[in-house]
């Protein structure tokens, strides 16, 4: 018999399973060994889930992308730096000329943020404390909002300043306006055109006009027709006056206003479990590994033997 076939081979490793059951063994305690803290220092995962509010999409960009973007920024992470001394915590020298390489690849491999399928979008933050996982990651809420805050603030300073200046140009208009009606009035004794001119029509008809009376149908014949384009123009700027206004408000009250522009669907957890290293999957790899090679090895073994005789 030169080569095995599969019933010898079962039956062959059946025959040697005290070998297999002591490599397993040992397999198992040196896994369980590797990845205890004293070899691996283990990191702890915070996960939390966030959905966009009060961001407007812009063009075809959703609330979700621009959120997205925002956590992504390098805003946030110079935030985050500042905020918990990063540099130090994962004990970085600031001085070395690869220090913000090095920072920035450590940064990215800590901090996982992905869309979910539902349009929100979940992060997790990864440290070496379960504690200072779940700061890093409240503060990274805290510091998306303020970012976002700021950049809308921006944006409706701008907004306000704009209708200002429209508001304080309208306003000179209508004053203008006002101005003129009252002119006429004073110097022309035009009031209500239309029920003025009822009024000396009336007069005219039964030729009961006095020498006012003559006079303002004068002034009417000659400026009634300015005097209600005035009125017209009067009562839209005063309208189109007040829409701006609700604009200027709106915009004045998003400028001062401290909106939050996350909803919070998952808090950051307070993780109780090891995220790495994955003691069932290593020691499950490792004791599959030696025991498989332990088979080879015995059959390769049991084989040159067989030939040699």
């Amino acid at each position: 018999m030169e080569t095995f076939n599969t019933f010898n081979t079962i039956e062959f490793l059946i025959k040697n399973w005290k070998k297999f059951a002591f490599v397993g063994a040992i397999s198992i305690a040196c896994s369980i060994l590797l990845t205890s803290s004293l070899i691996i220092e283990p990191d702890y995962k915070s996960t939390f889930v966030v959905y966009p509010t009060n961001l407007t999409p812009f063009s075809k960009e959703s609330g979700t992308e621009q959120l997205y973007q925002f956590l992504n920024s390098e805003e946030i992470k110079l935030a985050l730096t500042k905020r918990f001394d990063l540099f130090k915590h994962y004990k970085i020298d600031a001085t070395d000329e690869k220090a913000q390489w090095k920072f920035n690849k450590l940064y990215n491999s800590k901090f996982k943020i992905a869309y979910t399928q539902y349009q929100s979008i979940q992060v997790s933050v990864i440290d070496i404390s379960p504690n200072l996982a779940k700061q890093f990651a409240e503060g990274m809420i805290d510091e998306v909002n303020k970012l976002i805050r700021l950049r809308k603030k921006e944006k409706y300073n701008e907004y306000v300043d704009l209708y200002a200046r429209r508001l304080n140009a309208k306003k000179k208009e209508i004053d203008s306006l006002e101005s003129k009606i009252k002119f006429m009035r004073v110097n022309y004794g035009l009031l209500d055109a239309g029920a003025q001119s009822k009024i000396i029509s009336k007069k005219l008809a039964k030729k009961d006009l006095n020498e006012t009376d003559k006079t303002l149908l004068s002034n009417l014949k000659e400026h009634s027709g300015e005097y209600a384009i005035l009125q017209n123009r009067f009562a839209l700027e005063l309208d189109n006056y007040g829409l701006l206004k609700q604009s200027y408000d709106k915009n004045l009250t998003d400028f001062n206003g401290n909106l939050s522009y996350t909803t919070i669907v998952s808090y950051p957890n307070l993780p109780d479990k090891k995220n790495w290293p994955n003691v069932p999957l290593v020691v499950f790899v490792i004791t599959f590994s030696s025991l498989l090679l332990t088979a080879v090895f015995l059959l390769l073994k049991e084989k040159r033997s067989i030939k040699g005789l």
